[in-house]
């Protein structure tokens, strides 16, 4: 009951949270390591970061970029909010799929727009994660990266 509640109060517009300062995410965070401990019952001497790899759940910062990288990836070819980077000549990377990052003056608000943030996201991410085509297996393996980092 206690992970559906506030477990999908976490969840919820997570994705906001992108580019904000670390005491903004520390909050969140707090919260994900008490529900941590009441779920497994754990005695404050554990640490929360064994607790949550334990369970296979990732830091508020890593969820942050999951759900991120999730929407891009359903929005690759759907939308127009963000689009694939060409570069002007031939180059290694012109087979790899790559989004382009719109030109911003340095703003923290404009920043945390999504056609600005899921573009350096999911530029951020190996290559071989990046071509996966298949929903269910991206999100396997994006986790699975994430959780390693």
């Amino acid at each position: 009951m206690a992970v559906s509640t506030v477990g999908s109060r976490l969840d919820h517009c997570d994705s906001i949270l992108h580019g904000m300062s670390q005491a903004h995410i520390d909050r969140p965070q707090r919260v994900q390591n008490v529900l941590a401990r009441v779920v497994t019952e754990a005695p404050w001497t554990i640490s929360c970061t064994n607790i949550r790899r334990d369970l296979h759940w990732l830091p508020v910062n890593h969820r942050i970029t999951y759900k991120l990288c999730l929407i891009a990836w359903k929005t690759l070819y759907r939308s127009e909010l963000i689009a694939h980077y060409l570069p002007s000549r031939s180059l290694r990377s012109s087979n790899t799929i790559l989004l382009a990052r719109p030109y911003v003056i340095t703003s923290s608000f404009l920043s945390r727009a999504f056609c600005v943030s899921a573009p350096s996201t999911w530029n951020s991410l190996p290559e071989h994660i990046r071509l996966i085509d298949k929903f269910s297996t991206f999100k396997r393996q994006l986790k699975l990266f994430l959780l390693s980092v």
